[in-house]
């Protein structure tokens, strides 16, 4: 029992994420902190819960999370958390700033972008390149 109970704790390690985002985009965004893989309800740490699963039970009125950035601004956050081996964080990025609207975006929509972050520092900004938006290092340049 001891060996399955150290097999759960070793599975996950506490990682801090330093992200800077910076909006090229011609309209706001809004970024959120998420893990790939769901987690069980009332699992989610601080900082951590995804849009679709934090607004069930929300008011319009209450603040849910994620930051929305205006075009040629930038939004910072540090954030820590349990990673496990098995999963990843992600950075999410919607080309929406009203609850609403993100709600209908899921993965794969050209509307939302999903970015999987190394611990530490992670500076990017957020483009359209070949029509498309996606993220490059800061201060890269992008073709049209």
């Amino acid at each position: 029992m001891v060996f399955i109970a150290l097999l759960g704790f070793g599975c996950a390690s506490r990682q801090t994420f330093d992200v800077t985002v910076t909006n090229r985009l011609g309209e706001p965004i809004t970024v959120w902190m998420t893990k790939a893989k769901a987690q069980a309800p009332g699992n989610y740490e601080q900082g951590w819960m995804p849009p679709e699963v934090l607004a069930v039970g929300t008011t319009a009125s209450q603040r849910l999370g994620g930051v929305a950035i205006e075009p040629g601004e930038t939004g910072h956050t540090v954030l820590t958390g349990t990673i496990g081996n098995d999963d990843v964080a992600v950075l999410r990025v919607y080309r929406a700033v009203d609850l609403n609207v993100i709600l209908t975006l899921h993965y794969g929509s050209p509307d939302r972008l999903d970015v999987p972050l190394d611990p530490g520092a992670t500076d990017i900004d957020i483009v359209k390149q070949n029509g498309q938006m996606t993220e490059i290092p800061h201060g890269a340049r992008t073709r049209p």
